[in-house]
């Protein structure tokens, strides 16, 4: 089986230990969108849009419709996983968001295109 070295291309046949090198590397992380938590979180000034928006008059009627708050508004964070919002001060809510986020990769390299910064997991060095 003909595989090509990520960097240059070159096809090494049947890679293995002897021959080519199966690396982690700067250049093997790419960016790809992934979904994320975030955490929204109060701020001042979605403080005192919610304060306008809690004023009604004799009635119960809103003196101020037209004010919102919209996601953007708030601050917001990432956080790791759904259990860490109990962590999280002024959390408003927790969305899910798709973001691009660096993955690290690997590849397969010949043995001209190895680098000292090389991450081997297997190969001839």
């Amino acid at each position: 089986m003909l595989i090509p070295c990520f960097r240059c291309g070159k096809e090494i046949n049947t890679p293995d230990n002897t021959n080519a090198d199966y690396i982690m590397a700067e250049d093997t992380i790419t960016r790809e969108p992934r979904q994320v938590l975030v955490a929204l979180l109060e701020n001042e000034a979605t403080r005192a849009k919610n304060l306008l928006m809690s004023e009604v008059d004799e009635k119960g009627i809103r003196i101020h419709p037209e004010v919102s708050i919209a996601d953007s508004d708030y601050d917001s964070i990432e956080i790791p996983c759904i259990e860490a919002k109990e962590s999280v001060r002024d959390l408003v809510k927790v969305i899910i968001e798709v973001r691009d986020k660096d993955i690290q990769k690997t590849g397969i390299a010949c043995p001209d295109c190895y680098k000292e910064t090389d991450f081997v997991i297997w190969g001839s060095r």
